[in-house]
């Protein structure tokens, strides 16, 4: 706890300096969202990285992040929007492709189970594809640990 509040005031003091377009800038808000981030205050961490994009200084790391905040709170458009702007700023990770067809994943479970409760009854085949995906969900979160 005491390294992450050093580290915390570190990324202050530098930006003090700092431009919204800076590098620095960057870092500061980006190390202060995964800060919030680890500690569970996924809104603090939300507001961090909205800023960061506000003045144009998102990478895919932080998209990323703003896509696991998302997927935490069940927002699945907004986790699938943001996971794409990663995947578009760096299309060879992994972990957010993974996220990314998790996020579908639930998008496409969330279809069906509405879809069950409106019609009272699925298909059969419909009901087989929702436990398989019931099942699939089962996988982490790939690289949720910032």
């Amino acid at each position: 706890m005491m390294k992450k509040t050093v580290g915390l005031l570190v990324l202050c003091l530098s930006a003090c300096n700092s431009t919204p377009q800076s590098p620095q800038y960057a870092q500061y808000q980006l190390g202060n969202a995964k800060a919030w981030y680890e500690q569970g205050d996924l809104l603090s961490a939300e507001q961090h990285l909205h800023a960061l994009h506000q003045h144009g200084a998102g990478s895919a790391e932080s998209w990323r992040l703003l896509g696991n905040i998302h997927l935490r709170q069940h927002r699945l458009e907004a986790a699938r929007e943001a996971y794409r702007t990663s995947v578009q700023l760096n299309p060879h990770e992994s972990d957010v492709w993974h996220n990314l067809a998790l996020t579908e994943l639930r998008q496409t479970t969330a279809t069906l189970m509405k879809a069950r409760t409106q019609l009272q009854r699925l298909p059969e085949e419909d009901e087989r594809l929702l436990s398989l995906l019931l099942k699939l969900q089962r996988v982490s979160l790939g690289n949720d640990q910032m």
